[in-house]
């Protein structure tokens, strides 16, 4: 009588148990997939869907006229642009270089310098620079001044990124 007795009480309390011990695996294997599949890209396993989708552009750097001020010292007369450049591409760029090209309302070339940065710049991000401009060129500053609109574009463009 024992025995049946323990064998009920055994089989009774062994099923509510055994239902959780299988529900409990089975979202145990579930999580351990996750991390797996978390570690594997982690470890370069599967590239971002962005990134492999989505070449990096020819131009990658934009550039922006903030605005023109004008200097005036004891010995010099010049001018101050401020510029901002973009990092239109989904890239970090560590540097980048090329040539500054200034254009006038009729679109006119006012002004080109080589110009390169050399400090690290991430995707969508942007940094200030400005530049100076006396009257040694004075063409340019003529023009500059006389000027109501100006443009500039980043022409030849060479970017040096991560792979």
């Amino acid at each position: 009588m024992r025995f049946l007795l323990a064998a009920f009480i055994l089989l009774s309390a062994g099923l509510c148990p055994a239902q959780d011990a299988k529900k409990r695996l089975t979202t145990l294997e579930k999580r351990v997939t996750k991390v797996e599949k978390r570690v594997t890209r982690l470890e370069g396993g599967a590239q971002p869907a962005a990134a492999a989708a989505k070449p990096m552009p020819l131009e990658p750097v934009a550039v922006y006229l903030i605005r023109k001020q004008q200097l005036i010292g004891q010995k010099k007369v010049g001018l101050r642009l401020y510029l901002e450049f973009e990092n239109v591409s989904n890239r970090r760029l560590y540097a980048f270089n090329g040539t500054l090209v200034f254009r006038n309302e009729k679109g006119a070339v006012i002004w080109s310098k080589p110009y390169g940065h050399s400090e690290p710049l991430g995707p969508a991000e942007k940094v200030g620079v400005s530049l100076g401009l006396l009257t040694d060129q004075a063409k340019a500053y003529l023009a500059f001044v006389r000027a109501l609109k100006i443009t500039v574009e980043l022409k030849k463009q060479e970017a040096y990124g991560a792979e």
